[in-house]
């Protein structure tokens, strides 16, 4: 007969009660079947978990190739930068793959019109009205030199005061 301060219960499941006495402590151990889940081997078990390896790999890989397409947009180039490095060549319009930790910054190469109204004195002292506008455009082999020395907002930094 074994005295212990802990009662023991049956449960509804069946259960395997292993009792080990070491010198004055009792360890009670149970180990439940659950008689609704089907027996599985060894191998099934490695199996089924070589199978959600190869799914988290396959959804892993997917999530990568899919951060990784980059679109330029018509009429636009785009300069790849990575870390802070500029890349050689601007990329045409189109989809293109990247490194996923990769930026792409589009420059419309498309004629852009800026144009301004100015009052401006003559040298009698009368003020004239003087409208002024430029047509522009960036060469899209530039647009990395654009890019590095002027960088998004070349057109308010370099265009703009000269008007």
């Amino acid at each position: 007969q074994i005295n212990s301060h802990f009662p023991i219960h049956s449960f509804n499941t069946p259960t395997l009660p292993l009792l080990k006495q070491t010198s004055s402590h009792i360890t009670l151990t149970t180990q439940t079947q659950n008689p609704n889940l089907p027996k599985m081997s060894f191998s099934d078990m490695a199996r089924s978990n070589v199978w959600r390896a190869a799914f988290a790999a396959l959804f892993i890989l997917t999530i990568l190739l899919l951060s990784s397409l980059r679109t330029v947009p018509a009429a636009h180039v785009g300069v790849v930068t990575t870390a802070g490095r500029v890349s050689g060549t601007p990329l045409q319009p189109g989809v293109h793959f990247t490194s996923p930790i990769s930026g792409i910054h589009s420059f419309s190469t498309k004629t852009i019109l800026i144009d301004q109204e100015n009052e401006v004195p003559t040298k009698e002292g009368l003020t004239v009205k003087l409208d002024v506008g430029i047509l522009f455009h960036i060469e899209p082999a530039r647009a990395k030199d654009i890019y590095v020395n002027l960088g998004k907002n070349y057109d308010e930094m370099v265009v703009e005061p000269e008007l």
